[in-house]
């Protein structure tokens, strides 16, 4: 198994330049990335993307902004596999699935970490032209950097943040980007034997939606009550109510030795599709 990789790229061209705006032709002049495995930023120019090759080929994870629709169809024709083998977060995906419209690196940068961008793409396009792959390293990294930044505050608060396009309010992501301690496939086996013996879980939850103020990770007490998967029911004392658990948002969960029971008249709450 590789390693999670962040990557970015700048292009040779714009698309005023190439014909239908095709990104295939838009032409690599530097990618930059950072490898979570060896904790090293590194830059690749065009002429040295077949080291990079292995790298994403074998990769866990490939984590960049706007990715899949840029980067990496700009990186596909210098590359000897499908790009849809390569698997991705792309942080745009969580920003449009819940605000409904895209946003900036620059606006989130900004919102969630309280700095934004070194430069823009064009001064990466003039500096391509006048040869200072220097600066366009700087500024690549410099990006990769933002976007890593930014993943691992995702991932360890549940969210990112970004700015209203309409007033100075701060608009709130939420993510599900965890570091899971146990695979899937043992928590869901824990909570069948758990339920098997009516033994109370603990739980290492990442809640979807939070009360203001509270952590989105917690340590919760629940009585498993039903077990239909992704979902499981039951008891939360944290909330002192009967609750609905996504087993893919359990980073970890043990079972204790504290029994329970069913109240008689439990019914089973219809499962989300």
């Amino acid at each position: 198994m590789g390693e999670r990789i962040v990557l970015d790229l700048e292009t040779q061209r714009e698309f005023s330049e190439v014909e239908g705006r095709k990104m295939e032709l838009l032409g690599v002049s530097l990618v930059g990335i950072y490898r979570y495995g060896t904790d090293r930023y590194e830059a690749y120019l065009e002429s040295e993307l077949k080291q990079l090759e292995p790298l994403l080929q074998q990769a866990e994870l490939v984590i960049g902004f706007n990715i899949r629709r840029f980067d990496l169809p700009v990186l596909s024709p210098y590359l000897s596999f499908p790009i849809a083998d390569i698997p991705v977060l792309d942080i745009i995906e969580d920003v449009v699935k819940h605000l409904g419209h895209r946003v900036s690196l620059e606006s989130l940068a900004q919102a969630t970490l309280g700095r934004g961008k070194s430069g823009s793409g064009l001064d990466a396009l003039k500096w391509f032209k006048e040869g200072r792959f220097d600066l366009i390293k700087q500024y690549c990294l410099d990006d990769v950097k933002l976007t890593k930044e930014l993943y691992d505050y995702g991932r360890a608060n549940g969210r990112l943040f970004a700015t209203s396009r309409f007033s100075d309010e701060k608009l709130q992501i939420p993510v599900f980007w965890p570091e899971r301690k146990r695979d899937m496939g043992t928590i869901a086996k824990l909570l069948r034997e758990a339920f098997d013996k009516r033994l109370q879980v603990e739980i290492e939850y990442l809640s979807a939606s939070v009360q203001s103020g509270e952590s989105p990770q917690r340590v919760r007490r629940v009585d498993v009550y039903h077990i239909r998967e992704p979902y499981f029911e039951g008891y939360c004392h944290f909330r002192k109510d009967l609750r609905q658990f996504r087993i893919d948002r359990i980073l970890d969960a043990k079972p204790t030795w504290q029994r329970y029971t069913i109240p008689a008249d439990y019914i089973p709450a219809a499962v989300p599709e």
